[in-house]
C-alpha cells in the first residue's frame, strides 16, 4: 500500500472524499445566498442604531503604563479521555502579573478528575467547567491578597458559569481540591462555593472580565420593548455594535438603556408568548423568569441583586475587530473603571484585539488536545509496574473505539 500524501500543508476540506468536497461547496453557496437573501444588515438597520444607541469616545488615563495588572484564566482538556471504566479530565488554572505590558510574577495550579462512566457525558464536562472556574477563582483571590493589584483581569464573564448548574446540583461528585483537606460531595455544594468566591471578587471592586463569547441579545430587547411592533434582528449585540462603533469609542448598556441589559435579553422571547400584554407587564414577568432561573442554576434567587449589580460594555479596540466585551460591580470607584477601561484599549494584541496580558496568559495555561489520553496512559503505565494483573487493566483502560485517536 502506498504512502499517504502529505496534507499538513492543504485546507482541512482537502482531506474529505471527493463527493463531500463537492458538497461542501455546494452547501456555503447555497447558505451565501440565504444571507443575500435576507438582507440582515441593511442602511436601514445601521441608521436605526446610530439614532438609538449612544456611542461616546474613550477616556484616556495616561499612567496605564505604570499599573500592576494581574491576569487569571484557566482551561480544561477539550476532550476527556473515556475508556471502558474510567473517565479522565484534566483543568488548571495560572495567573501572571503586568507593569503595564511587562510581565513579572505567575503562578500555576492544576488538577484531575475522574469517574465510573456513572455521570452522563455532558454533566460531567459541566462538572469539569466548574472544577475549573472553582481554580481560577482561587487563584484570582490569591493574587489580590498577594499583590494588592490595581486591575485584576479575569477571562469571561464573572457569573458565565451559571449556565447549566442546575443539572448538576444534585450530583455525587465526591471531589477533593489539590492541597484542601475536605472538598465537595455534591456539585450544589461546589456551585455554592465558586459562588461565594465569586461575589469576593466583585465586591473587591478591582476586578474586570473580559467576556471573549458574547451570545447577548439586549439591543433587540430594547427594541422590543421600545416598539412591540418592531421585527426581530437575529444578531447579537456584539454584531450591531461592530457595524457602529469605531477605534476607541465605547458603549455603555447602562448609559443607553434605563432597563438591565439581563433582562432585555430576555425581553424579546418573553415578549413572544405575551402578545397583547403592555411592556410593564411583559417586563415583571421576565425578571419573575430571570429569578427562577437564578434560584434552579444557583440554588438561591438572592444571588439576582448580583447578577443585576454587574454593569456591562464595550470598547472597540481597533477597526478590524468586532468591539471587546468588559464587565464589572456598579460599586466599583469611577476612577478606577476609567483606569481599568482605558488599559483593555491601550493594552489590545494587534492580532486579536484583545488585552495583551490576557491573550498571555490563555496561552500559557491552555491545555493540549491529548493531555488527557496521555494522563490515563501514565496512570495505567504506573498500575502494571505495582503488580496490577493486565485483566483488570483491559477492563478499566481499553478503548471504546479504538480506531480512533482522540
Amino acid at each position: 500500500m502506498g504512502a499517504q500524501p502529505e496534507l499538513d500543508g492543504y485546507p482541512d476540506w482537502s482531506r474529505m472524499p471527493k463527493v463531500l468536497q463537492t458538497r461542501f461547496f455546494e452547501l456555503a453557496e447555497a447558505e451565501a445566498q440565504k444571507l443575500i437573501q435576507a438582507n440582515i444588515i441593511n442602511a436601514d438597520l445601521i441608521k436605526k442604531l446610530k439614532s438609538m444607541l449612544k456611542i461616546r469616545r474613550l477616556e484616556s488615563y495616561e499612567g496605564w503604563e505604570e499599573l500592576l495588572v494581574a491576569c487569571v484564566d484557566g482551561s480544561d482538556t477539550p476532550v476527556c479521555n473515556e475508556r471502558i471504566g474510567l473517565r479522565y479530565a484534566l483543568f488548571a488554572s495560572a495567573y501572571k502579573l503586568f507593569k503595564g505590558l511587562d510581565g513579572l510574577e505567575e503562578e500555576f495550579i492544576s488538577d484531575y478528575y475522574s469517574d465510573r462512566q456513572i455521570i452522563p457525558h455532558d454533566k460531567f464536562s459541566k462538572i469539569v467547567e466548574l472544577f475549573m472556574t472553582y481554580y481560577e477563582r482561587l487563584m484570582a483571590q490569591r493574587v489580590l491578597k498577594k499583590y494588592s493589584p490595581d486591575i485584576l483581569l479575569l477571562d469571561g464573564s464573572f457569573f458565565g458559569y451559571r449556565t447549566r448548574c442546575s443539572e448538576i446540583l444534585d450530583e455525587e461528585i465526591d471531589w477533593i481540591p489539590f492541597g484542601k483537606d475536605t472538598g465537595f460531595k455534591t456539585g450544589r455544594e461546589l456551585v455554592k462555593e465558586v459562588t461565594k468566591l465569586t461575589i469576593e471578587l466583585i465586591e473587591s471592586g478591582r476586578a474586570l472580565g473580559v467576556i471573549k463569547r458574547v451570545n447577548t441579545a439586549s439591543i433587540d430587547g430594547w427594541f422590543a420593548y421600545k416598539d412591540p411592533t418592531s421585527k426581530p434582528i437575529h444578531l447579537n449585540d456584539r454584531t450591531l455594535l461592530n457595524m457602529i462603533m469605531e477605534a476607541r469609542t465605547l458603549f455603555s448598556y447602562d448609559e443607553a438603556f434605563s432597563v438591565n441589559f439581563n433582562i432585555l435579553n430576555w425581553y424579546r422571547n418573553v415578549s413572544k408568548e405575551s402578545k397583547g400584554k403592555d411592556p410593564e407587564t411583559i417586563l415583571n414577568e421576565t425578571i419573575r423568569r430571570l429569578e427562577v432561573q437564578i434560584k434552579a442554576d444557583l440554588g438561591d434567587k438572592s444571588y439576582l441583586q448580583y447578577i443585576m449589580d454587574m454593569k456591562r460594555c464595550y470598547i472597540k479596540t481597533m477597526d478590524d475587530y468586532p468591539p471587546v466585551c468588559v464587565e464589572f460591580w456598579k460599586g466599583s470607584d469611577p476612577e478606577w473603571v476609567k483606569k481599568a477601561l482605558w488599559y483593555v484599549y491601550a493594552s489590545r494584541d494587534p492580532a486579536t484585539g484583545l488585552p495583551f496580558p490576557l491573550d498571555i496568559v490563555d496561552s500559557l495555561v491552555s491545555l493540549p488536545k491529548g493531555v488527557a489520553k496521555e494522563f490515563a496512559e501514565e496512570v495505567e503505565a504506573r498500575l502494571l509496574r505495582a503488580g496490577v494483573e493486565q485483566s483488570v487493566l483491559l477492563t478499566l483502560f481499553s478503548r471504546f473505539n479504538p480506531q480512533k485517536e482522540e
